[in-house]
């Protein structure tokens, strides 16, 4: 019998049809793997493992027959281009945006003298028109110095968000804890300095004790940094570690009674061994209660990045993480304590804002008892209700949401083409990921393993290709950063992962490493030496243990593995993305790097082999090894900076005029994430205020797995709208791009919709094939394919398919998943797969467009006059003081001569522009529209009455619907429409409800409410729910909406648009409830009001009083002759007795005198200075 053998053919892409294979002898198993690779499901395009009938005591051959492409170095090909609108409707969309979502920041002066912010910022239009007039007092002119305000150390901006917290913290909540405030500015606007300025105003007035949570220890020097900017000197204590030091058995130490805690999340839920024996647990969450002084303390709670306690669900304490529920201890455990969130993407997702218990948004009188109520209000209206929830906690005093303008960016896509041999290299390993899923089904049943192989082999599967996806990227990525250092700029490359683990693996099994390593191969040979079954497993019976009886192996598990290992070990796989991009840019002497890695494998020079490093060993400061990098980059000493997700959250690599290094910025992304939150957050790292010049970005894409639509979107966004999108439906309440997020409720809904035609053998509804597949394929190939690759992605077996079973429930709407798992298919079909997506995705959002159930946040109301018809008039005063009724009419018609201009300037070439009316009539006549292309596939519409319309055509249904008109008769009958339309709907003689109906009206009068509404939605769904029906309200009107409108003479009004019929009836039930309720909905009327605490001039001087230094204890001179001469100088010794020192100075030297009269110049550093006097003299 042949020894087993694998074969390693070459396949064709267009389809794939031969695919090398495992042929693996075990005595007796045919019938037995026949059985299982049919329940397993098999892929008809790849060779299957397939045991033979017997088997020799003989070594496992391996053949691997190797290509030439495989030798050859890849080219790497590049295309590059600013990212433009394509139509002419997109710019004017685009300038829309413009003047519609963004405002510049208005500033105040909020102290005499205040400077305004050093740099472009901006405030969304929906927060922009929403005043937050408070009459607490807040004077901040005792408690910070005078030049910290006049030389702008703290700007207009960061003074605003000082004064608000202020007033917000003397707020007692009903339920007896103190109020907090929640500063959501975005990356670069400067946080920390907000936060350094409310411990100050804090300190100065008698509360000494603060603590201060993020995310990192590398950021307690920037903590220092900002309180020490703005002229406070307070003790900042290294967390928990500085308590414990400080702790003797008196109790604490005098260094550490007072002052700022700076502590990172991951301290707060830990434990710390305490006792004579250590035997004792302690943790630090009570640790730090106890340093605050119990319930009384009334110090700042800070929690800086605040999103790392999202993960909080009430009442539900397992699906909680331990730092959410942490933070929600704390604040519980410290009622007093002024708290204060900060983060730029906290509240992207009300359902993240559980442990924001202190913002008043729920509990005891408010207009929501629960947070569980809140949420599901606020998840039911979507984002326009969210929306509105920013703006009233901007009018509550409790919110800030400012953001650096980013049109002074650059934005880039480029486009990394991979090579034949890069696709056939991805490919194989797409090949021996499927093959090692067969195997492990096959090898977990004959091993009858109870381990769940699963959720490992999808775990380690998603870790390798995300890999191999950013591997691809690395010559480009090199010729970019070369580039852009000739041009005299600098460099800043972001990733996601370091790939770490990979590394640590291989070292884990000892020997020497005398080059790079491939993290992909390292990722699968763990994977197949870890977690591949070969052991068989017993239960244990008649009260025999398992552990007792001897281990047995199953001899074709291990084969197969064996061979999987070979196979792993010859492919060609690219070395580490991190590790080959660093040596390709100069090494680690050239380039900073700000990971959370702990070692690496690099290289000094050309002729080096590479070697193992810690990271550590390289750094030559006391500081943090990523603070250290940061600061030879911001010197410029080093002109390439590699940032990670684990380190880069507040750090800034920005081109700041106070550094050495103010070259401009070019921001590459080798690894852009999925996640909107992430992206934001990385981009922001090179885009800060007081910055010499804007960033380039560069985003970099494949086309591999849709990253390259994804990039592209994101990109055109932000150059699009110059800034990043934050504030209304395009920026809800925090910055994101979430717009650009597939994993949304259409998305989830697409996915199924692909996932029941595939399982179906069909094509989903209205997607045109042509458009999926780009003619490759006919539509019994394409569905064969996309049943091959839910297959090979795991969620169905081919005998499951084989019997029309659906994809699980679990795994139908998970977009995640879906998107990991199509980087394990051959890139043609990932491609393909990934289109049809798209295609699904566009058909859901069509069809709740269509329907009116697309949550599109705030509803426009766009027309050519709109006007303010009658004064604002007071209205719900039962319930509130501050909600005013204003009735607006708006002309939306387009007149016959600016659609004729809209014809001409929009129909380019296509043969399916022009006038058209609809084939059958509605309500006995026929109606008429414009259509020009808006992209290759859909066309806008605009009507005489409504104008342009923001739903879209695709042409089939065009042609389907309508009929195309000649322009004398689309004259005649457009002319027509506009005028009779004027006051009068669409329905006419069959209108149900003549009097109040405005639908297809060209003139009509919307009812919109202002004011604090979230206290009064209840009400009004409540009585439009009950009212509604009867009134037979049409479809528009029968819900509530956001809607923000431009008035002609620029003013802006935000509020609901509700129907004007049930305003009588709202009044009534709201006086109702007032009566019933003895009490408002206004949660301010239940709140206390403390009295603002005085400053102490003890405190003041303490916080502004610099520690002393080596240097107090000298003076420092500067001789007035040319020439070395001779000074004398008077020091002071340890005996207090005054001496004259000669001293002879050297020219342009400065004088700093000591005993032994030696001069030392001022060029030394400080760290060489005090080595300097600690041998020389003793100072008490």
């Amino acid at each position: 019998m042949d020894a087993p053998v694998l074969e390693l053919e070459e396949p064709d892409f267009f389809p794939s049809d031969v695919n090398p294979h495992i042929n693996i002898s075990k005595a007796d198993t045919d019938v037995e793997l026949g059985a299982l690779s049919a329940s397993m499901g098999s892929d008809k395009s790849v060779n299957k493992i397939e045991p033979k009938s017997e088997i020799k005591n003989e070594s496992v051959d391996i053949k691997i027959e190797k290509h030439d492409i495989f030798e050859e170095k890849p080219k790497v090909e590049i295309k590059e281009e600013i990212l433009q609108t394509s139509t002419a409707d997109d710019v004017e969309d685009t300038e829309s945006i413009r003047k519609e979502v963004f405002l510049p920041y208005q500033y105040k002066e909020w102290l005499p003298g205040c400077v305004k912010h050093p740099g472009n910022i901006v405030e969304p239009a929906s927060l922009a028109v929403v005043d937050c007039a408070s009459d607490l007092n807040s004077d901040l002119s005792q408690s910070l110095p005078p030049e910290t305000v006049a030389q702008g150390k703290l700007s207009s901006l960061q003074l605003e968000s000082i004064v608000k917290a202020a007033q917000r913290h003397q707020v007692i909540l009903a339920n007896g804890s103190r109020a907090g405030f929640f500063i959501g500015d975005a990356a670069g606007v400067g946080k920390g300095r907000q936060i350094a300025g409310v411990i100050m105003d804090n300190y100065c007035r008698g509360r000494d004790k603060h603590i201060w949570f993020s995310v990192s220890n590398d950021l307690i020097i920037d903590a220092q940094r900002d309180l020490r900017d703005i002229g406070c000197f307070i003790n900042v204590i290294d967390g928990c570690k500085g308590i414990d030091k400080g702790t003797t058995l008196f109790g604490l130490s005098e260094s550490i009674r007072s002052g700022v805690v700076f502590s990172t999340y991951s301290t707060l839920v830990s434990n710390v061994c305490t006792g004579a024996t250590k035997s004792m647990k302690k943790s630090r969450l009570s640790q730090l209660i106890s340093w605050c002084g119990g319930a009384e303390f009334n110090g700042c709670l800070v929690f800086d990045e605040c999103h790392r306690a999202k993960n909080f669900v009430p009442g539900d304490e397992s699906s909680s993480s331990k730092v959410a529920l942490a933070v929600c201890e704390i604040q519980r455990a410290l009622p007093k304590a002024r708290v204060l969130y900060c983060s730029a993407t906290g509240v992207t997702d009300v359902k993240n804002m559980a442990f924001m218990e202190r913002m008043g948004l729920w509990g005891e009188s408010s207009a929501f008892q629960t947070y569980e109520e809140f949420l599901d209000t606020i998840q039911k209206k979507g984002l326009g209700i969210a929306e509105m929830l920013a703006m009233d906690m901007k009018r509550d005093g409790l919110y800030v949401s400012r953001m650096l303008s980013f049109s002074d960016a650059q934005f880039y896509n480029i486009e990394c083409n991979l090579t034949d041999g890069q696709k056939l290299m991805y490919n194989m390993a797409a090949h021996i990921w499927n093959e090692v899923r067969k195997a492990l089904a096959v090898a977990a049943y004959r091993c009858r393993s109870t381990k769940s192989h699963n959720k490992m082999f999808w775990s380690q599967h998603q870790r390798f290709f995300q890999q191999m996806c950013i591997s691809m990227k690395v010559d480009m990525i090199v010729k970019e950063a070369k580039a852009a250092l000739e041009d005299n700029k600098c460099v800043v490359i972001g990733l996601q992962n370091t790939g770490e683990a990979s590394l640590d693996n291989k070292l884990s099994k000892g020997g020497q490493i005398n080059s790079f390593i491939s993290t992909c191969r390292e990722i699968l040979l763990s994977f197949l030496k870890t977690h591949f079954p070969v052991e068989i497993e017993y239960k244990a019976q008649s009260g025999l243990a398992v552990a007792l009886q001897a281990k047995k192996y199953d001899e074709w598990s291990i084969r197969a593995r064996d061979i999987l290992i070979g196979f792993a070990n010859q492919l060609t796989l690219p070395d580490s993305a991190l590790d080959a991009l660093i040596d390709k840019l100069g090494g680690p002497t050239q380039v900073a790097e700000m990971t959370g890695r702990r070692g690496r494998i690099v290289r000094y020079s050309p002729a080096e082999r590479p070697q193992h490093e810690l990271r550590q060993a390289t750094c030559v400061s006391d500081q943090s090894l990523n603070v250290s990098e940061r600061d030879m980059f911001m010197s410029g000493k080093k002109l390439v900076a590699i940032i990670s997700d684990a380190a880069s959250t507040g750090i800034s690599l920005h081109a700041d005029k106070n550094c050495p290094n103010y070259r401009q910025r070019v921001h590459i992304t080798l690894q852009l994430p999925w996640s909107a939150d992430k992206a934001v957050q990385q981009l922001g790292r090179s885009h800060r205020s007081n910055q010499a010049s804007g960033p380039i970005y560069k985003l970099v894409t494949t086309v591999l797995g849709g990253e390259r639509r994804f990039a592209a979107s994101v990109a055109k966004r932000l150059q699009s709208l110059g800034a990043l999108t934050k504030g209304d439906r395009r920026a809800a309440t925090g910055a994101d791009l979430s717009m650009f997020n597939y994993d949304t409720v259409y998305g989830r809904t697409a996915l199924k919709l692909m996932y029941q035609a595939i399982c179906k053998g069909k094509l989903a509804g209205k997607i045109s094939l042509k458009h999926v597949t780009g003619g490759l394929f006919t539509q019994e190939e394409f569905i064969f394919h996309m049943q091959s690759c839910i297959v090979t992605m795991g969620f169905v077996t081919e005998r499951e398919m084989a019997q029309g079973i659906q994809v699980p429930e679990s795994d139908s709407r998970d977009v995640g998943r879906f998107l990991n798992r199509i980087l394990g298919l051959q890139v043609v079909f990932q491609n393909l797969i990934f289109n049809y997506f798209i295609a699904c995705l566009d058909v859901v959002i069509t069809s709740a467009k269509k329907e009116g159930k697309f949550n599109e946040g705030f509803v426009d109301l766009t027309g050519s006059s709109i006007t303010q018809q009658d004064e604002p008039k007071s209205v719900f005063t039962a319930l509130c003081d501050d909600c005013k009724q204003v009735k607006v009419l708006v002309d939306r018609g387009m007149s016959w001569s600016t659609a004729l201009k809209r014809f001409h300037s929009l129909r380019g070439d296509d043969r399916l522009a022009g006038f058209y009316k609809t084939r059958n009539p509605m309500h006995n006549k026929y109606f008429y529209l414009l259509v020009t292309p808006h992209t290759h596939t859909h066309y806008k519409i605009a009507r005489p009455n409504t104008g342009v319309n923001v739903q879209e055509l695709d042409s089939e249904e065009l042609q389907h619907k309508y009929q195309m008109v000649t322009l004398e008769k689309a004259e005649i009958e457009w002319k027509k429409m506009y005028e009779e339309t004027l006051y009068k709907c669409n329905h006419g003689s069959h209108c149900n409800n003549p009097r109040y109906c405005q639908v297809g009206m060209r003139r009509y009068s919307v009812n919109i409410i202002c004011g604090s509404l979230m206290r009064i939605l209840p009400l009004l769904e409540t009585t439009l729910l009950k009212h509604g029906l009867k009134l037979k309200l049409s479809k528009y009107d029968a819900t509530v909406k956001v809607v923000r409108v431009r008035l002609d003479n620029g003013e802006r009004l935000i509020g609901f648009q509700y129907p004007e019929i049930l305003m009588p009836l709202a009044e009534k039930e709201a006086t109702a409830v007032a009566l019933e309720n003895k009490t408002s909905l206004l949660s301010h009327f239940s709140q206390t009001i403390e009295p603002i605490s005085p400053v102490l001039k003890k405190m003041y001087l303490r916080a502004t009083t610099p520690p002393p230094t080596i240097k107090s204890y000298f003076t420092s001179l500067k001789p007035t002759s040319e020439s070395s001469s001779t000074a004398k100088v008077k020091v002071a010794s340890k005996s207090d007795v005054t001496q004259s020192v000669d001293l002879t100075v050297e020219e342009d030297h400065d004088i700093i005198c000591v005993l032994d009269r030696t001069p030392v110049s001022k060029r030394k550093t400080q760290s060489s200075l005090n080595t300097f006097f600690k041998k020389r003299t003793k100072l008490s």
